[in-house]
Protein backbone atom coordinates (compact mmCIF):
# COMPACT_ATOMS: atom_id res chain seq x y z
CA UNK A 1 0.00 0.00 0.00
CA UNK A 2 1.23 3.37 -1.19
CA UNK A 3 2.54 5.84 2.00
CA UNK A 4 -0.27 7.94 3.15
CA UNK A 5 -0.76 11.45 1.28
CA UNK A 6 -0.55 14.10 3.89
CA UNK A 7 -3.97 15.47 4.88
CA UNK A 8 -3.89 19.22 4.10
CA UNK A 9 -4.69 21.03 0.98
CA UNK A 10 -2.04 19.17 -1.64
CA UNK A 11 -0.04 22.29 -3.57
CA UNK A 12 -1.69 22.07 -6.77
CA UNK A 13 -5.54 22.29 -5.54
CA UNK A 14 -6.58 21.51 -9.34
CA UNK A 15 -5.94 18.01 -8.81
CA UNK A 16 -8.09 17.96 -5.62
CA UNK A 17 -11.92 17.92 -4.97
CA UNK A 18 -12.81 19.76 -1.70
CA UNK A 19 -15.32 17.57 0.51
CA UNK A 20 -17.36 19.10 3.14
CA UNK A 21 -15.61 15.89 5.61
CA UNK A 22 -12.81 14.66 3.84
CA UNK A 23 -10.99 18.11 3.06
CA UNK A 24 -8.90 18.19 0.09
CA UNK A 25 -9.55 15.33 -1.85
CA UNK A 26 -6.86 13.98 -3.96
CA UNK A 27 -7.45 13.63 -8.00
CA UNK A 28 -5.54 10.92 -9.85
CA UNK A 29 -4.04 11.63 -12.94
CA UNK A 30 -3.19 9.42 -16.25
CA UNK A 31 0.13 9.66 -14.97
CA UNK A 32 -0.55 7.98 -11.68
CA UNK A 33 -2.18 5.13 -13.03
CA UNK A 34 0.29 3.41 -15.34
CA UNK A 35 1.26 3.81 -18.77
CA UNK A 36 0.33 7.13 -20.45
CA UNK A 37 -2.82 8.05 -21.63
CA UNK A 38 -4.04 5.50 -19.35
CA UNK A 39 -7.16 5.65 -17.42
CA UNK A 40 -6.43 5.60 -13.53
CA UNK A 41 -8.41 2.34 -11.36
CA UNK A 42 -9.43 4.88 -9.00
CA UNK A 43 -10.52 8.97 -9.28
CA UNK A 44 -9.75 10.01 -6.02
CA UNK A 45 -6.66 8.65 -4.28
CA UNK A 46 -7.55 5.49 -2.36
CA UNK A 47 -4.87 6.10 0.23
CA UNK A 48 -5.79 9.49 1.14
CA UNK A 49 -6.13 9.50 5.45
CA UNK A 50 -7.90 12.88 6.24
CA UNK A 51 -8.22 13.51 9.95
CA UNK A 52 -10.45 11.40 12.15
CA UNK A 53 -13.21 12.99 13.77
CA UNK A 54 -14.43 11.85 17.23
CA UNK A 55 -16.34 8.85 17.15
CA UNK A 56 -15.26 8.50 13.80
CA UNK A 57 -14.78 5.03 11.89
CA UNK A 58 -11.83 4.79 9.47
CA UNK A 59 -13.19 3.58 6.03
CA UNK A 60 -11.04 1.59 3.26
CA UNK A 61 -12.07 2.47 -0.35
CA UNK A 62 -10.23 -0.15 -1.65
CA UNK A 63 -13.20 -2.44 0.09
CA UNK A 64 -15.60 0.19 -1.58
CA UNK A 65 -17.75 -0.33 -4.43
CA UNK A 66 -17.96 3.18 -5.93
CA UNK A 67 -17.75 4.65 -9.61
CA UNK A 68 -17.25 8.84 -9.74
CA UNK A 69 -18.08 9.70 -6.25
CA UNK A 70 -15.59 10.10 -3.45
CA UNK A 71 -15.40 7.41 -1.57
CA UNK A 72 -15.94 6.72 2.40
CA UNK A 73 -12.49 7.60 3.87
CA UNK A 74 -14.25 7.57 7.19
CA UNK A 75 -17.98 7.01 8.40
CA UNK A 76 -19.79 8.87 11.30
CA UNK A 77 -22.72 7.98 12.99
CA UNK A 78 -25.79 9.51 10.66
CA UNK A 79 -29.68 10.20 11.94
CA UNK A 80 -32.56 8.75 10.11
CA UNK A 81 -36.16 8.87 10.28
CA UNK A 82 -37.64 5.20 9.74
CA UNK A 83 -39.52 5.09 6.38
CA UNK A 84 -42.20 2.48 7.90
CA UNK A 85 -42.47 3.61 11.67
CA UNK A 86 -41.44 7.24 11.46
CA UNK A 87 -39.00 7.21 14.96
CA UNK A 88 -35.90 8.37 14.41
CA UNK A 89 -32.56 5.99 14.09
CA UNK A 90 -28.99 5.88 14.03
CA UNK A 91 -27.38 4.67 10.97
CA UNK A 92 -24.11 3.63 13.05
CA UNK A 93 -20.62 4.01 11.17
CA UNK A 94 -19.58 0.72 12.27
CA UNK A 95 -22.92 -0.75 10.24
CA UNK A 96 -22.02 1.54 7.42
CA UNK A 97 -18.84 0.39 7.63
CA UNK A 98 -20.04 -3.30 7.73
CA UNK A 99 -22.84 -2.58 4.78
CA UNK A 100 -20.26 -1.11 2.60
CA UNK A 101 -16.74 -2.89 3.04
CA UNK A 102 -17.99 -6.55 3.70
CA UNK A 103 -21.49 -6.77 2.17
CA UNK A 104 -20.46 -5.14 -0.75
CA UNK A 105 -23.40 -2.44 -1.13
CA UNK A 106 -22.70 0.36 -3.23
CA UNK A 107 -22.48 3.75 -1.69
CA UNK A 108 -25.21 5.37 -2.91
CA UNK A 109 -27.42 2.45 -0.69
CA UNK A 110 -28.65 3.80 2.97
CA UNK A 111 -30.73 2.28 5.83
CA UNK A 112 -34.34 3.98 5.62
CA UNK A 113 -35.78 1.59 8.29
CA UNK A 114 -35.19 1.35 11.65
CA UNK A 115 -33.44 -2.21 12.74
CA UNK A 116 -37.03 -3.66 14.00
CA UNK A 117 -38.85 -2.38 11.06
CA UNK A 118 -35.84 -4.03 8.85
CA UNK A 119 -36.46 -6.96 10.46
CA UNK A 120 -40.25 -7.34 10.11
CA UNK A 121 -39.48 -6.03 6.41
CA UNK A 122 -37.33 -8.76 5.87
CA UNK A 123 -39.48 -11.13 7.59
CA UNK A 124 -42.32 -10.29 5.13
CA UNK A 125 -40.49 -10.28 2.38
CA UNK A 126 -39.39 -13.53 3.13
CA UNK A 127 -42.82 -15.35 3.45
CA UNK A 128 -44.15 -13.83 0.28
CA UNK A 129 -40.90 -15.32 -1.16
CA UNK A 130 -41.33 -18.43 -0.04
CA UNK A 131 -44.74 -18.64 -1.60
CA UNK A 132 -43.89 -18.40 -4.46
CA UNK A 133 -40.56 -20.73 -4.87
CA UNK A 134 -43.04 -23.28 -3.07
CA UNK A 135 -45.17 -22.87 -6.33
CA UNK A 136 -42.44 -23.35 -8.84
CA UNK A 137 -41.18 -26.62 -7.12
CA UNK A 138 -44.86 -27.92 -6.46
CA UNK A 139 -45.87 -27.68 -10.52
CA UNK A 140 -42.69 -28.96 -11.23
CA UNK A 141 -43.07 -32.23 -9.07
CA UNK A 142 -46.91 -32.30 -7.26
CA UNK A 143 -46.47 -35.25 -5.33
CA UNK A 144 -42.77 -35.31 -4.32
CA UNK A 145 -43.29 -34.89 -0.52
CA UNK A 146 -41.00 -31.94 0.36
CA UNK A 147 -42.49 -30.16 -2.15
CA UNK A 148 -45.99 -30.68 -1.06
CA UNK A 149 -44.85 -29.64 2.73
CA UNK A 150 -43.05 -26.67 1.62
CA UNK A 151 -45.98 -25.41 0.02
CA UNK A 152 -48.31 -25.93 2.67
CA UNK A 153 -45.64 -24.67 5.17
CA UNK A 154 -45.66 -21.26 2.81
CA UNK A 155 -49.56 -20.96 2.59
CA UNK A 156 -49.97 -20.74 6.13
CA UNK A 157 -47.24 -18.97 7.13
CA UNK A 158 -48.61 -16.29 4.12
CA UNK A 159 -52.37 -16.66 6.26
CA UNK A 160 -50.96 -15.67 9.45
CA UNK A 161 -49.08 -12.81 8.11
CA UNK A 162 -51.53 -11.18 5.59
CA UNK A 163 -54.57 -12.88 6.12
CA UNK A 164 -54.89 -13.99 2.64
CA UNK A 165 -53.23 -17.44 1.19
CA UNK A 166 -53.66 -19.96 -0.99
CA UNK A 167 -55.09 -22.13 1.28
CA UNK A 168 -57.44 -24.35 -0.87
CA UNK A 169 -54.77 -25.19 -3.55
CA UNK A 170 -52.58 -26.20 -0.17
CA UNK A 171 -55.23 -28.71 0.75
CA UNK A 172 -55.47 -30.05 -3.07
CA UNK A 173 -51.87 -30.69 -3.24
CA UNK A 174 -51.55 -32.67 0.75
CA UNK A 175 -54.76 -35.11 -0.47
CA UNK A 176 -53.19 -35.04 -4.28
CA UNK A 177 -50.28 -36.50 -2.14
CA UNK A 178 -51.98 -38.87 0.56
CA UNK A 179 -54.44 -40.39 -2.71
CA UNK A 180 -50.64 -41.18 -4.24
CA UNK A 181 -49.71 -43.92 -1.95
CA UNK A 182 -47.21 -41.41 -0.03
CA UNK A 183 -48.87 -42.09 3.59
CA UNK A 184 -46.62 -38.81 4.71
CA UNK A 185 -48.56 -38.49 8.53
CA UNK A 186 -46.58 -34.38 8.59
CA UNK A 187 -49.55 -34.16 5.78
CA UNK A 188 -52.43 -34.69 8.09
CA UNK A 189 -50.49 -32.10 10.38
CA UNK A 190 -50.66 -29.47 7.60
CA UNK A 191 -54.38 -30.17 6.89
CA UNK A 192 -55.20 -29.17 10.25
CA UNK A 193 -52.79 -26.07 10.02
CA UNK A 194 -54.21 -25.02 6.94
CA UNK A 195 -57.95 -25.67 7.86
CA UNK A 196 -56.99 -23.64 11.10
CA UNK A 197 -55.61 -21.05 9.35
CA UNK A 198 -59.15 -20.87 6.61
CA UNK A 199 -61.16 -20.81 10.35
CA UNK A 200 -62.62 -24.19 9.91
CA UNK A 201 -62.19 -25.23 13.31
CA UNK A 202 -64.14 -28.33 13.42
CA UNK A 203 -61.86 -29.48 10.19
CA UNK A 204 -59.06 -28.67 11.95
CA UNK A 205 -59.88 -30.47 15.24
CA UNK A 206 -60.91 -33.40 13.18
CA UNK A 207 -57.45 -33.52 10.97
CA UNK A 208 -55.13 -32.88 14.49
CA UNK A 209 -57.11 -35.54 15.73
CA UNK A 210 -56.34 -37.83 13.34
CA UNK A 211 -52.80 -37.06 12.66
CA UNK A 212 -52.06 -37.61 16.84
CA UNK A 213 -53.52 -41.23 16.65
CA UNK A 214 -51.87 -42.16 13.24
CA UNK A 215 -48.43 -40.89 14.76
CA UNK A 216 -48.93 -42.15 18.70
CA UNK A 217 -45.99 -44.16 17.93
CA UNK A 218 -43.20 -42.35 15.85
CA UNK A 219 -40.66 -40.54 18.03
CA UNK A 220 -39.49 -38.59 15.23
CA UNK A 221 -43.13 -36.44 15.03
CA UNK A 222 -42.99 -36.49 18.65
CA UNK A 223 -42.94 -32.26 18.30
CA UNK A 224 -45.60 -32.24 15.91
CA UNK A 225 -47.96 -34.25 18.03
CA UNK A 226 -47.73 -32.22 20.70
CA UNK A 227 -48.15 -28.99 19.28
CA UNK A 228 -51.10 -30.53 17.18
CA UNK A 229 -52.73 -31.69 20.54
CA UNK A 230 -52.24 -27.80 22.13
CA UNK A 231 -54.31 -26.64 18.67
CA UNK A 232 -56.52 -29.41 19.04
CA UNK A 233 -57.55 -28.16 22.94
CA UNK A 234 -57.44 -24.69 22.11
CA UNK A 235 -59.72 -24.73 19.17
CA UNK A 236 -62.13 -26.88 20.74
CA UNK A 237 -62.23 -24.75 24.08
CA UNK A 238 -62.57 -21.73 22.09
CA UNK A 239 -65.18 -23.23 19.34
CA UNK A 240 -67.79 -24.97 22.74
Amino acid sequence: MAAPRPSGPPRDLRRSVRHPLFGHVPVLSAADGGAPGAVPTYRFDPDYRPPLPAGAVRGDPRRQIFCCDVPRYFYVDLDRTCRDCGERFVFSAREQKLWYETLGFRLDATAVRCLPCRRRFRATRGVVRAVSDASRALADSPHHPPAVLAYARAAVAHQERFGHAPLDAALAALRALARSGAGLLEALYWEGRCHEAAGRARRAIASYGRFAAEAASSRRLAVLRRDAARRRTLLEETSA
